[in-house]
């Protein structure tokens, strides 16, 4: 695996008086370890898988981190995963959807979870790999899953005529979420090797959805700031840019001090859903 990043350290922290906070995909894994008390995040790690790597992200970076392996007060997991279907909840019916979803992508060695998302009125049926599942299962077997789309629907969307996108990058690939005037348009993973792409798909998702790139409203968090050719494009097309703020309740710890708060939204809008 290959360390992106690893920011602070939890040592002298009691277990039993910290959070821990975990997302996960196929090619990446991120984790933060929170104080319960203040809910200030101490510690964060970013890591990629590498092709030469015969496990799995997960699994490495918790036999990496013995700190991950101990018991903690609270557990929560973010599954970043492509594969779902997002069902309204009058029309949602467990055994069918699970059809829906195995007809739509090759069910493979995967796990099919269903959570409802009662802010929006919608049910969130995706699949997880089952070697994911099974390590979480029993390393944090009390533990709180949720999708990622699920979280950032959970933590409160504007409510914009003009319409929102929020937009959180990873180091290979960025989540968008497209809403308007309470209704949800789109949630979905990208692939992007340059600014271009980025581009590219943000503009055909304003298209798509008769957004107008004067009018939406773009917020963007995750791996990405003002020094960045992707900023710079986006500033090119989009007029309302934001990034997005840190929630109330947490808090950064010295350790952070170089980094924009932004970078580590997605786990600090987990740590909303255990507070």
């Amino acid at each position: 695996m290959k360390q992106v990043y690893k920011i602070g350290t939890s040592d002298g922290l009691n277990p039993s008086e910290a959070v821990l906070l975990i997302e996960v995909s196929d090619v990446h894994c991120c984790y933060a370890i929170v104080n319960y008390s203040d809910f200030t995040m101490v510690q964060f790690g970013y890591y990629t898988s590498e092709p030469e790597d015969s496990n799995d992200v997960l699994r490495n970076v918790v036999e990496h981190h013995s700190e991950l392996q101990q018991t903690f007060r609270q557990t929560a997991v973010s599954y970043y995963t492509n594969e779902n279907v997002m069902i309204p909840s009058k029309f949602f019916r467990y055994e069918e959807t699970q059809r829906i979803l195995q007809a739509m992508y090759d069910k493979g060695p995967n796990i099919v979870v269903t959570e409802s998302v009662p802010e929006w009125q919608l049910y969130n049926v995706y699949h997880v790999p089952a070697a994911t599942h099974g390590l979480l299962s029993r390393r944090f077997a009390t533990g709180n899953f949720w999708h990622a789309y699920s979280i950032i629907l959970k933590n409160g969307v504007a409510s914009d005529e003009g319409g929102s996108l929020i937009v959180d990058f990873k180091k290979d690939n960025f989540t968008t979420i497209a809403t308007r005037n309470n209704t949800l348009l789109l949630a979905q993973i990208f692939p992007y090797a340059a600014s271009a792409d980025v581009l590219y798909w943000l503009v055909k998702i304003c298209t798509e959805y008769s957004l107008l790139q004067t009018q939406v409203k773009l917020t963007l968090s995750g791996l990405i700031d003002k020094g960045s050719a992707i900023f710079r494009a986006l500033h090119q097309y989009f007029i309302n840019i934001d990034f997005a703020a840190t929630e109330n309740e947490v808090r950064l710890s010295h350790a952070f001090e170089e980094y924009p708060a932004h970078f580590f939204s997605s786990l600090y809008k987990l740590a909303i859903c255990v507070s």
